[in-house]
């Protein structure tokens, strides 16, 4: 039933799981519970203590129970999330500074945690990066445990997940740490959506593991959000309509059931080739972050992985990983796939992705700094370790291996000197590894792709990754709401760069890979194709919907497309020559265009099929 005296409203976050959902709020409530403050005498201190190792065993207990049930349920590397958690129990610092706070202070242990927490959070949330402020909200989810079981009688554990009610709902919250995530029941909670928090999140990662459609980064919009409200949200955009009309909710529900319908129409085509009428064949791939993602992506689409980005391995552990850690992970990814390939792309840290165990300089400008490859040849020792560990499970599999953010040709030889150097070692060792394996570098900042002619000399391939290759030749940050309708992948400046960068590549006999934007939008797919791209790697979602599209056109028409599109002034002329052709190749994916109004711009008509 509407909310007859409220007025239809939509809201825009971040969407972090994709889904349609229509239904009710439930705010997850607030804890109400009054924190023990009293001052204590120095002879009380042992038995503060005391209680302290008390909580910290009993919260150990549950944490391990929780990471041996999502290892079960998901995925051993789902698993690892809780991993950080179990560390700050340990934690020296953390445990140093209460024990400190407890002896000048005098104040009970309860009070003592709060406030080592608080300080330890802001320490790492002053690091001035997303991810490094997330761990925080996991620092200040693993104080609240200890808190919770401080108040409990010991040996008696109570796990509370967010509020269930007797049917589906969609739960608001400022917040929802990891810990609650892991305990959602997807036919309780049909979404959620919360103030703070980003796609990157531990709370992201398992709303997509379980299939929960969510909405993040909301800070000013929950507060209309009261319990009770009807919203129809969409997870993939983070589109919010707060007491919607009748026809808006018809228009959601009909959409999910014919979405259901489309979907299951093209994963029948899952193990037909991407093959275009007239014969031409090209490669889709996956882009992936865990080796238990390749292996749903592996199984459900039929496909290898185009991009592996090995640094949330890193983000997700909290923790610098080994080399015998690495190589399992890549072994894992490589077996899974096997005989599909596996492209492991080296660290790309740095730019918007730190890791706190690495003392990294404050950079005015991070994206132009330390980051991706001139990270990993500013520090050779973590460089080789991956290197070693990505060599050692190439013998498992068909995996390669690529250099991200090469911006001149001594970047690259330099990194291939150090994989010189480390595949000397292993054949020194008697360690097997393919001694043929692709190396290739990416293409994503202007200087690459003029200089390709010099760079494919020294590489079995090029991938392109085309969302840092628009940011850094428009000169536009996509992440600033107030310039983002200047971010245009199909701009004629792009298409250059990268017709320049394929032509020289199929001139040398190589083979290139295009990620990104431009990769996973149907839209876009006549206009790579046509250029001659050999490989499109892509979020998992968009393999069928470019995969059908694929199978409807004739290269013919593409390549026509791109000797139009070249001519074109702008990428509003491009994206008309697109819609055009697909509108006679594939009319029925038309109906899933929509308008993306952006911050008052002109609303701009988008193909959207990620489903």
């Amino acid at each position: 039933m509407l909310n007859s005296h409220s007025q239809p409203l939509v809201l825009r976050g971040t969407g972090v799981s994709a889904g349609l959902v229509v239904g009710r709020v439930v705010r997850s409530p607030k804890s109400t519970a009054q924190l023990p403050d009293f001052p204590i005498q120095p002879a009380q201190i042992e038995a503060e203590r005391e209680r302290l190792r008390a909580a910290l065993n009993e919260s150990r207990q549950q944490l391990n129970n929780m990471q041996e049930r999502l290892a079960a349920e998901l995925s051993e590397q789902h698993a690892e999330i809780m991993t950080f958690h179990l560390m700050l129990l340990d934690d020296p610092t953390l445990l140093t500074n209460i024990d400190a706070i407890l002896r000048t202070d005098l104040v009970c242990v309860e009070q003592a945690t709060i406030r080592a927490i608080e300080r330890f959070s802001h320490d790492i949330s002053q690091k001035n990066n997303a991810l490094l402020r997330e761990r925080a909200g996991d620092i200040r989810d693993v104080g609240a445990r200890i808190l919770h079981n401080l108040a409990l009688p010991a040996g008696k554990e109570t796990e509370t997940a967010p509020t269930n009610d007797a049917e589906p709902h969609v739960l608001v919250a400022e917040d929802i740490p990891p810990s609650e995530a892991a305990h959602m029941d997807p036919r309780l909670i049909a979404a959620f959506i919360t103030a703070g928090g980003s796609r990157t999140s531990h709370t992201a990662i398992l709303a997509r593991a379980l299939g929960i459609p969510a909405i993040v980064a909301l800070p000013n919009g929950i507060d209309v959000l009261e319990p009770g409200t009807i919203v129809a949200l969409d997870g993939e955009t983070g589109e919010i309509h707060v007491n919607p009309d009748r026809d808006t909710i018809a228009a959601f529900l009909q959409e999910t059931d014919r979405q259901k319908a489309w979907l299951s129409s093209l994963l029948a085509e899952n193990h037909q080739p991407a093959e275009t009428l007239d014969g031409y064949q090209t490669c889709l791939v996956a882009n992936v972050e865990l080796p238990s993602e390749a292996m749903t992506v592996h199984e459900r689409y039929n496909v290898g992985i185009g991009l592996f980005r090995t640094e949330f391995l890193f983000l997700n552990s909290c923790k610098l990983l080994t080399e015998e850690e690495q190589f399992e992970a890549y072994k894992t990814t490589a077996e899974t796939v096997y005989p599909l390939s596996v492209i492991f792309r080296t660290l790309d840290i740095g730019g918007d992705k730190f890791l706190s165990q690495i003392d990294m300089a404050h950079e005015l400008n991070p994206f132009m700094g330390m980051r991706a490859i001139r990270f990993s040849l500013h520090r050779p020792d973590l460089f080789r370790v991956q290197l070693r560990a990505m060599l050692r499970a190439s013998a498992y599999g068909k995996v390669r291996i690529m250099f991200p953010l090469i911006s001149t040709l001594d970047e690259l030889i330099h990194a291939l000197e150090h994989l010189e150097e480390v595949k000397q070692d292993l054949r020194r060792r008697r360690i097997p590894f393919n001694e043929t394996l692709d190396v290739g570098c990416m293409i994503e900042v202007p200087s690459a792709a003029i200089l390709a002619e010099r760079l494919v000399k020294h590489v079995d391939f090029f991938s392109i990754g085309t969302n840092d290759l628009v940011q850094y030749s428009l000169a536009v940050d996509r992440s600033n709401p107030d310039i983002a309708y200047l971010y245009q992948p199909p701009h004629p400046a792009i298409l250059r760069l990268i017709r320049n960068v394929v032509t020289v590549a199929c001139e040398h006999g190589k083979w290139v890979s295009l990620c990104g934007e431009m990769a996973a939008e149907p839209l876009y797919t006549p206009l790579v194709l046509g250029m001659g791209i050999h490989e499109l790697s892509m979020s998992p979602v968009a393999i069928p919907p470019v995969r059908h599209l694929v199978r409807s056109i004739n290269m013919y028409d593409a390549e026509n497309l791109v000797a139009e599109a070249l001519r074109c002034g702008s990428a509003d002329e491009v994206e008309a020559l697109c819609r055009k052709l697909i509108a006679k190749a594939c009319p029925e994916m038309l109906p899933h265009a929509k308008k993306c109004p952006a911050n008052g711009q002109a609303p701009a008509e988008r193909l959207n099929c990620r489903i």
